[in-house]
């Protein structure tokens, strides 16, 4: 490679990084004006006015549509993040359910879709041919819309660690599943590829998210996540990161040890959470098993909750029994950790009164903003699509903070 090859090399990353830093930093800003998005990057007003020109062009920006009232002077412009022709899509699989998700580059909503489905356990081609089916439908619609999908990320009910294969997803019959190239290979190809990931983390970081969104809460920095629905998931943020561990994920809570010696686990060992508290296990002693084989899933818990708090008395048991355990596991948890909030997600966020009742040197460790001690204890935001959200947040970040490398600015 010659000393010429090079510099333009280094020149063009710079370049690429320049333009993402002007991105990203519209994006948290929420729009700004030129002098502002300067001040806030460190560019000169000379940078920030070619790269604004070339990110206005290439549709990435566009003038806000509030501008400031003009005054005496040089009329100032705000900016904010356009990319309404380009879509970030996320396909989220739960037992017996669905999800498909897709953002403009700028974060708003351009497609949602839940479907209640039958997922075979262990066949996980028809699962695969059931998702691709799903974002083939998607991208339809967005094709119709002249919008151009851009990415498209995958996310299941388990363990991922390399962004290809499901190394377990008992809940599914899944162990060392390419699911990756399964669904790649059923659907058009995307410009910034298929990726996949674990949906407890990204829940945790979707619901991190949308926390700090909320008034008195944007210096929220550590968080602990708990959901129960497909199997029993979690996720720890701390100093405003999501923690991974050397495996890709820090943390599951279904397979940790609250009965020494106890009934042995999908997973091997003996006595896990999930033995006692799994979504399966709680419809059991609920007597709402032939209602989960009949509606699925979702619908089991959602007539579990109807029941419990109806009063119906083996459902009242069977919950109780559970949030035993799950008070447990908090209680546990809060001093590992240090966390400011608590997030509950799945069918425990119709339990928080009941999750909240923990010891009061407990909850003295608990708070943020104007939430302590049980009030710290919350219910999730985002939902059934938690997971999905936080898939395409994370990657529509990744986009705008490397257009040119990601190939956003071929696509006008």
């Amino acid at each position: 490679m010659s000393t010429d090859s090079r510099a333009h090399l280094v020149s063009s990353d710079v370049r690429d990084h320049n333009l993402g830093l002007v991105l990203t930093t519209v994006d948290r800003l929420g729009g700004a004006a030129r002098a502002e998005i300067a001040l806030e990057t460190g560019l000169a007003r000379s940078a920030m006015s070619n790269l604004s020109a070339v990110l206005l062009e290439s549709r990435l920006l566009r003038p806000a549509e509030e501008q400031p009232v003009a005054r005496i002077g040089r009329r100032i412009e705000r900016l904010e993040l356009d990319g309404r022709h380009l879509a970030v899509v996320g396909a989220q699989l739960e037992v017996d359910e669905a999800l498909v998700l897709a953002h403009d580059l700028g974060g708003r909503v351009l497609y949602r879709e839940a479907l209640q489905v039958r997922t075979a356990h262990g066949d996980a081609e028809a699962i695969a041919t059931l998702i691709a089916e799903r974002v083939t439908a998607c991208l339809a619609d967005l094709t119709a819309r002249s919008i151009t999908p851009i990415s498209l990320d995958l996310v299941v009910p388990g363990m991922v660690t390399d962004g290809e294969t499901v190394k377990y997803a008992l809940d599914l019959g899944w162990i060392g599943v390419p699911f990756r190239e399964l669904v790649a290979s059923r659907v058009p190809a995307f410009p910034a590829g298929v990726h996949l990931g674990g949906d407890a983390p990204l829940a945790g970081y979707a619901e991190f998210t949308a926390l700090r969104e909320e008034p008195g809460l944007a210096g929220l920095t550590n968080m602990y996540y708990l959901k129960s629905a497909t199997g029993i998931g979690g996720a720890v943020i701390m100093d405003g990161r999501l923690l991974t561990g050397s495996h890709g994920t820090l943390y599951a809570p279904g397979h940790v040890i609250v009965v020494p010696d106890g009934l042995l686990c999908a997973c091997g060992r003996n006595g896990c959470l999930a033995t006692v508290a799994d979504p399966e296990v709680v419809l059991r002693n609920a007597g709402l098993s032939d209602f989960r084989d009949r509606k699925g899933l979702p619908a089991a818990l959602e007539e579990l909750i109807r029941r419990a708090r109806a009063g119906e008395e083996v459902a009242s048991a069977a919950v109780t029994e559970a949030m035993r355990w799950f008070r447990m596991l908090l209680d546990n948890t809060i001093f590992l950790y240090e966390p400011e909030l608590i997030v509950l997600g799945g069918y425990l966020a119709s339990f928080v009164d009941e999750l909240s009742r923990l010891p009061q040197p407990t909850l003295e460790w608990l708070g943020c903003g104007n939430l302590r001690g049980p009030l710290a204890i919350q219910p999730a935001r985002r939902g059934a699509f938690a997971a999905v959200h936080g898939a395409i947040t994370l990657r529509r970040l990744e986009l705008l903070a490397a257009p040119t490398r990601c190939g956003l600015l071929a696509v006008v």
